[in-house]
């Protein structure tokens, strides 16, 4: 089989860079689902034994980390692992992938998209394309615009949806969404329900929740004036696209142009030049990632070929640890779907 012979030629290699494998269960608690997409697609079941419900892995990455934070293990540690993906209305997914765990140098950033880069042009494509792009940069424009806070949050949420993103930047753009009737009808009964016993239960609510929660939308974070603008600001920032070399340059002009308060230093990204190998690199500021799990640095690698659709995406994910309830555990790593 292809997929066989592409994961033994990359195992080959992983390992001799110094990365020892990891076996990954076929099952997960889905305690440690928090991305509601996957949630959609699990094939779960319940341990009766122990009172809780598994789901077969629906991620690998995901898993990885789950089993490694097993370990008693705070040295830093690269590992790889394989084997396949399970979700509903979607064919079994063979992927193969390799991390460095309780990361803390920005080298470890470099050193994985290296590998990853390599691994592209020996096994799948001998030209194509290297796009980096990092999400604290979307987040920190996010934070210094003149915007609601729970517009802010909503944004970011969507971030890995560009459906829903788009979505709700033209909802802020154009108020599109708003009937001005019904909001003027929605302060009348606002007025009402602030006679009533704040305890009493309508529609299986509490009249003071929702007296807060109308309060907040409309009188504490209302929609913003100038909503229009910020969407401009946001979508001109996510067109940007340049070779990676001129990166800070345009950022930093960007962003002195908006007048915002965000400099980027020519160190902040973990490539310089503007090729590896074959491969041009470039800053994408629309490389958001498609599952919640990276929160900094990430990049992805594809064939210059439209025919060949087989790529290597990665990443930071620093924070993914505690947000499932795991310990800390810094971390940076790349995957590749064998079965396209």
């Amino acid at each position: 089989m292809k997929s066989e012979k592409l994961y033994q030629k990359i195992s080959k290699f992983v390992k001799s860079k110094g990365y020892k494998e990891l076996i990954l269960s076929s099952v997960v608690d889905v305690r440690y689902i928090r991305d509601e997409r996957l949630k959609k697609y699990l094939f779960t079941f319940t341990d009766n034994k122990k009172n809780r419900t598994l789901a077969l892995r629906p991620d690998l990455s995901l898993m990885s980390l789950i089993e490694f934070a097993k370990k008693v293990n705070n040295k830093k540690s690269k590992i790889f692992y394989s084997g396949e993906a399970y979700r509903k209305n979607q064919k079994v997914n063979s992927q193969v992938g390799f991390e460095i765990y309780n990361s803390n140098n920005p080298k470890d950033d470099f050193e994985i998209i290296y590998n990853s880069a390599k691994i592209f042009q020996k096994e799948i494509g001998k030209r194509g394309n290297i796009s980096i792009g990092n999400i604290k940069l979307f987040e920190s424009l996010l934070r210094q615009l003149d915007l609601p806070q729970r517009w802010k949050s909503r944004i970011l949420y969507l971030k890995n949806n560009s459906k829903y993103l788009n979505e709700i930047l033209n909802r802020l753009a154009t108020n599109q969404d708003l009937d001005e009737k019904n909001i003027e009808l929605d302060k009348k009964l606002y007025l009402k329900m602030k006679k009533l016993n704040p305890n009493n239960i309508i529609a299986n609510r509490k009249v003071k929740d929702i007296l807060q929660r109308f309060e907040q939308k409309i009188y504490i974070q209302p929609r913003p004036k100038n909503g229009k603008k910020t969407v401009q600001i946001i979508k001109s920032f996510l067109k940007i696209k340049c070779p990676i070399q001129k990166a800070p340059f345009i950022l930093n002009n960007f962003f002195k142009k908006i007048k915002l308060n965000i400099k980027v230093s020519n160190e902040f990204f973990p490539v310089k030049k503007n090729k590896i190998g074959n491969l041009k690199v470039y800053f994408n500021s629309n490389e958001l990632p498609a599952v919640e799990i990276y929160d900094g640095m990430l990049f992805s690698i594809k064939p210059a070929s439209m025919k060949n659709k087989q790529s290597i995406i990665g990443g930071r994910f620093d924070s993914l640890s505690q947000s499932i309830g795991l310990r800390k555990i810094n971390a940076v790593g790349a995957a590749i779907n064998l079965d396209k």
